[in-house]
């Protein structure tokens, strides 16, 4: 709270310093902001209306005005969202925020439920036209409960009675194949849309390392060298139906419902050589097969009612959602010794996962008032039932269950929270203060051992400040500040411990929530010939940071020193750096944009009794991207991404280079679209690693079928404007 409040007094104070000079900068370039539209009438006097700048800022919102800009608007949400501050996206429609895939796409200022193919065949499909603006929002305010960068298409679609329809493939040589349908049916006052993918691919994995494990008193116990190879079959499918219907002019009822039923087929093996010193010395080596059979499944459905009272933004939503997923596996596995044949074994795991159900009710309102003033409140709760988790492993073939590897886990949470925002604009000037409140509670059991059963209860408290200003000759000045806590998951506030061949992982019932304080500053300036520039600087201190240690102990059941994993809070850390980026862009469809990013990632941790960890580094990275549009029908795209050496809890990886290109075509109106795409060109997305506990070193490096060639297809039929609502799980596209 000391944060929120220190910044909050001067740049209250400023905003109202601000107050006088942005008013007369607001009436010395009116008339030049303003324009007279050809299309106005004269009703009892004289019309006039105001263009809206390309980009703009407001609140915690980066503004791409896409309705203003008339180069895109005979393209996609694609050609569009490449328009956009930070976001890029590649041949085959996959979204980037400043370099980073995990963003949450929101449509019309609730989150879209797409993911995946859908998320991807909806940025290339909906029509740019069909779109008013896209807002990007990098540190989210109170209102967004999810806390991470956030991407809102706001819509304009109508459309009248119709039919549309389309299907396609998309494949790669990994192999894969995605083949998928689509059908909409729409009118002034109903629409239904549906959608069905089956999917099948290929991947496989390569793992090498090697690891020296050390005693407290720091003589070595055993040294280890290995190498690993997986690979992996998936047969998935996906089916989504949903639709709405307009009650009235103001009010409208939604609903959506998913289903995704898939099973993978999983083979691995890995070799190990390794040396015991201390315990049982010698030297020892063995095979491990792994195969196993995972089906699994979920669902997802909801109901949506909106009211919007006036055209001023004044509304009211409301909000139910249920999930559910679920699983079962079952595999062998057997080690094989090369010198040491009495230790062979061969065993069966079986892991049982029934519907992990989760169910939501959230609302909210929106009022402006005053002229200048906007609050919004809301509030939602959420509730997981009891859920069961067992694993059982016997031996072969004589089916002894192993007891000490055998549980049953039961685990059930509630939560709710309750969030007000207010806004306050001072002609250029915006300040967005917003507060959320919560709780949270779970409860997990573990059978037949009581002595591990955990409870928790946690308070959440999102304090957040935005303030922006723009210029008329297109200068923004962004800053931000949000707090946020992380609680603890279900299986880290246990004592439970769970045992592996040769290694065994624990909760830790002492576990605290982690709290993040988030400050950003920036500013960019937007040219209507060239681009942009801009520069961001941010900083976010940890305290209580929720992270894994891997840590080396003495265990009596392995009679020898061995690996564990533990979840800890480490103490202190803090991450804080630069990102300037600079687009250039001739036209609406030739972008070349360069960011870099300078950051500097600290820890101040205790992983044991007395011994601190304290360790900092710099890390820097570069990604360019290019793309165009030519002959206003095929698109080239290429992507460089570049980073040096990063740093997390006592490991560092990297350095890390990639470089992809592609291209897609549209012909016929866009009746038939085609793409082709090239990733990891030079086949030099290999991870390396280095772990740097003086007690547990290890290093080594992966690599997986990041390499292959993709190419899509896609037909259309009837109405293209119905495109804003094919293969969305968005429940109100109008």
């Amino acid at each position: 709270m000391k944060y929120f409040f220190f910044f909050l007094l001067p740049l209250m104070a400023a905003a109202g310093a601000l107050h006088a000079q942005v008013n007369d900068t607001t009436a010395a370039n009116q008339t030049d902001s303003l324009q007279l539209s050809s299309k106005a009438r004269n009703l009892k006097g004289v019309t006039i209306s105001a263009k809206k700048p390309l980009y703009s800022v407001d609140g915690e919102k980066q503004l791409y005005n896409t309705a203003e800009d008339p180069s895109v608007q005979t393209g996609t949400a694609s050609d569009a969202l490449q328009n956009a501050p930070g976001v890029e996206v590649d041949a085959e429609g996959n979204i980037t925020l400043r370099g980073s895939q995990s963003v949450e796409v929101w449509i019309n200022d609730r989150p879209s439920n797409l993911s995946g193919e859908s998320l991807r065949q909806y940025i290339k499909t909906l029509p740019a036209n069909a779109i008013e603006r896209i807002e990007v929002i990098t540190n989210p305010s109170a209102r967004y409960g999810s806390g991470g960068p956030v991407v809102n298409i706001i819509t304009t679609a109508k459309v009248s009675r119709n039919e549309f329809f389309s299907f396609g493939t998309n494949a790669n040589l990994r192999p894969q194949l995605s083949p998928w349908l689509s059908y909409v049916y729409a009118n002034e006052r109903f629409s239904i849309n549906a959608y069905a993918e089956y999917d099948y691919s290929h991947t496989w994995g390569d793992q090498s390392g090697s690891i020296a494990m050390l005693t407290p008193s720091g003589d070595t116990s055993n040294t280890r060298t290995y190498t690993a190879h997986s690979d992996y079959r998936r047969h998935g499918s996906y089916f989504y139906v949903g639709g709405h219907y307009n009650i009235d002019t103001t009010r409208t009822l939604a609903f959506w419902g998913a289903a995704y039923p898939s099973t993978y087929r999983l083979e691995g093996y890995s070799d190990m050589d390794w040396k015991e010193l201390i315990y049982s010395p010698g030297d020892y080596s063995h095979r491990r097969t792994v195969t196993g059979n995972i089906p699994q499944g979920g669902y997802y459905g909801g109901l949506d009612y909106r009211h919007r009272y006036d055209s001023n933004g004044k509304q009211l939503w409301i909000r139910a959602y249920a999930n559910g997923f679920g699983y079962k596996s079952e595999g062998t596995q057997s080690r094989i010794y090369s010198n040491q044949h009495h230790l062979d074994y061969t065993v069966r795991d079986i892991t049982r996962k029934k519907i992990l159900a989760n169910s939501s009710i959230d609302a909210g309102y929106t009022m402006p008032f005053a002229d200048h003033w906007e609050l919004e409140v809301g509030a939602g709760a959420a509730y997981d039932p009891p859920t069961s988790y067992s694993y059982t492993r016997d031996s072969l073939p004589s089916h002894n269950i192993d007891t000490l590897q055998s549980y049953e886990q039961t685990s059930v949470m509630f939560k709710y929270q309750a969030y007000a925002t207010l806004l306050r604009r001072f002609g250029d000037l915006t300040v967005k203060a917003g507060l959320q409140l919560g709780e949270e509670m779970i409860n997990t059991t573990y059978d037949g051992y009581t002595h591990v059963d955990t409870k928790g209860r946690w308070m959440k408290f999102v304090p957040s400040l935005h303030v922006t200003y723009r210029t008329p000759s297109l200068h923004n000045f962004t800053f931000s500040y949000t707090h946020r806590s992380s609680e603890p998951e279900n299986d880290q506030i246990t004592d439970f411990v769970f045992y592996d061949d040769d290694s065994f992982s624990l909760g830790n019932s002492d576990l605290r929530p982690s709290h993040v304080h988030t400050f950003e500053g920036g500013w960019n300036r937007y040219f209507e010939n060239f681009g942009s520039i801009g520069i961001d600087a941010y900083y976010q201190a940890y305290t209580d940071e929720i992270a894994d240690l891997n840590d080396v102990r003495y265990e009596p059941i392995y009679a020898k020193e061995v690996n564990f994993r533990k979840p800890i809070n480490i103490g202190n850390s803090s991450v804080g750096g630069f990102t300037a980026n600079v687009t250039y862009r001739p036209t609406a469809m030739f972008n070349v944009r360069l960011n870099a990013s300078l950051y500097n990632r600290s820890f101040h941790a205790q992983f044991r009794e007395g011994e601190w960890y304290d360790e900092s580094m710099w890390t820097a990275s570069a990604r360019l991207n290019v793309w165009a549009k030519v002959w206003k029908r095929l698109q080239l795209f290429g992507n460089i991404n570049y980073s040096t050496r990063a740093l997390s809890l006592m490991q560092y990886s990297g350095p890390l280079f990639t470089a992809d290109a592609g291209l897609s075509a549209d012909f016929f109106e866009r009746r038939l679209s085609l793409y082709l795409n090239i990733r990891d060109i030079f086949a030099s997305n290999v991870q390396e690693w280095e772990n740097t506990n003086p007690y547990y070193n290890t290093q080594g490096s992966s690599s997986s079928s990041s390499r292959y060639v993709s190419v899509g297809l896609t037909l259309r039929f009837g109405k293209m404007d119905l495109e804003s609502q094919a293969r969305t799980h968005n429940e109100d596209q109008q």
